[in-house]
């Protein structure tokens, strides 16, 4: 059995966006804008044209590349985060391609109780094995807002 397996890979999926989807966005945001204008809500105005910005900001970032490591004391993604086993509460692993899957770490989060991280096919079975050591793999059913924000790009 493996004691550990480290990979790099991006900090999250990015998906590429060309110009109309900005100007989509764009167009939504405005209108939001406009009707809180007409309502006279302000604070709903102030507050669509700052989520504006802040999708944008984000939506422009591209996913550095960070070194993960599961071993037997967690999960750890580069310098940024770690995950002890007493965190998460269930894995699953996804099929995305030939080249890539996804692994679903559930967590007992209420804010963020999903995370989910490309891993390299060929250690798929490797993962699998050091994570049911630690956790239960269960499976894992995509929700509306995953499907919501795989539709948007985000």
């Amino acid at each position: 059995m493996e004691k550990e397996i480290i990979w790099r890979g991006p900090e999250f999926k990015y998906y590429h966006k060309d110009t109309s989807w900005y100007w989509m966005n764009g167009i939504i945001a405005g209108a939001l804008f406009l009707i809180a204008l007409y309502q006279q809500n302000i604070l709903l105005a102030i507050f669509v044209a700052i989520t504006e910005l802040t999708i944008i900001m984000l939506a422009k970032r591209l996913p550095k590349t960070i070194e993960f490591k599961i071993d037997g004391d967690g999960i750890h993604f580069g310098k940024m985060a770690f995950y002890s086993y007493e965190e998460l509460t269930g894995f699953d692993i996804n099929e995305e391609s030939d080249e890539v899957s996804e692994l679903v770490l559930l967590t007992d989060s209420k804010i963020n109780p999903t995370i989910k991280i490309n891993i390299p096919v060929k250690d798929k079975e490797g993962i699998r094995n050091i994570l049911k050591n630690f956790i239960d793999e269960v499976e894992y059913e995509n929700t509306f807002f995953d499907s919501i924000a795989d539709l948007l790009g985000l």
